[in-house]
């Protein structure tokens, strides 16, 4: 597999609403690609990434990956 998370964290749109980004270190494509989880639904990312997503997503729901932007605390658990 050559996707792993990186770290995923709260962002605001324009209305205020949050939702979740995810990073995500695409090791074959030696890229990172960031996105929010109601992208998962659109066709811009590959499929293969997308079951990879959604098979973890509840550790992503559980905030396994997540960064809080103080700085402070990053908890990556490596796979």
């Amino acid at each position: 597999m050559s996707y792993h998370i990186l770290l995923t964290r709260k962002i605001s749109d324009l209305k205020g609403q949050l939702h979740t980004q995810v990073h995500v270190m695409d090791s074959k494509g030696a890229q990172i690609i960031y996105f929010t989880l109601d992208e998962l639904e659109k066709d811009e990312l590959p499929e293969a990434l997308k079951e990879y997503i959604r098979g973890i997503l509840p550790n992503i729901q559980d905030g396994r990956w997540h960064y809080g932007g103080n700085g402070k605390k990053l908890f990556v658990i490596c796979e």
